[in-house]
């Protein structure tokens, strides 16, 4: 029985129930001593941004990447040196999603990282090719983020 700040125990209960938690649910969540047992089942991790990830005032996302990658690429025949340090996704719209359901399986992950930074195809190919999968997973985080999250843009685009 359980009275104000007064826990007692009945002895002579079955077994089953010694040890077993004790809650004392008029005390606010933040302060209860199983607050961190306390599991979130509206929230999968994986749908929120990492914590790196910065929201932008248009709805994309800023993606610093912990592993930058430098890529020599051409353009009307002349080489240049570009240095990936970050990548800003933006919500994908239907033509995008239509672009990665038509990718082999194998390329969909590619192709959804070009249609949502909006990279040329060929440089997310190479680009995706030398990233951390570090990277990679928040990259994925990122658009999880924008399939779960709904259409925070909605008002501003009408």
């Amino acid at each position: 029985m359980i009275t104000q700040n007064h826990l007692s125990i009945d002895l002579d209960e079955d077994a089953t129930s010694v040890g077993a938690a004790v809650v004392d649910e008029d005390r606010p969540v933040a302060l209860r001593e199983d607050a961190a047992d306390i599991v979130d089942e509206d929230v999968n991790p994986l749908d929120k941004l990492p914590d790196h990830a910065i929201q932008n005032d248009d709805g994309s996302v800023t993606l610093a990447l912990a592993f930058p990658k430098t890529l020599l690429s051409r353009r009307d025949g002349k080489v240049r040196e570009r240095k990936f340090e970050e990548l800003t996704f933006h919500r994908l719209t239907g033509a995008d999603q239509r672009a990665i359901a038509s990718a082999t399986e194998a390329m969909q992950s590619v192709v959804a990282f070009a249609q949502s930074t909006r990279l040329n195809q060929a440089v997310m190919n190479a680009l995706f090719d030398k990233m951390d999968a570090a990277d990679i997973a928040d990259g994925g985080r990122v658009l999880n983020h924008f399939l779960t999250s709904g259409s925070k843009g909605r008002n501003r685009q009408r």
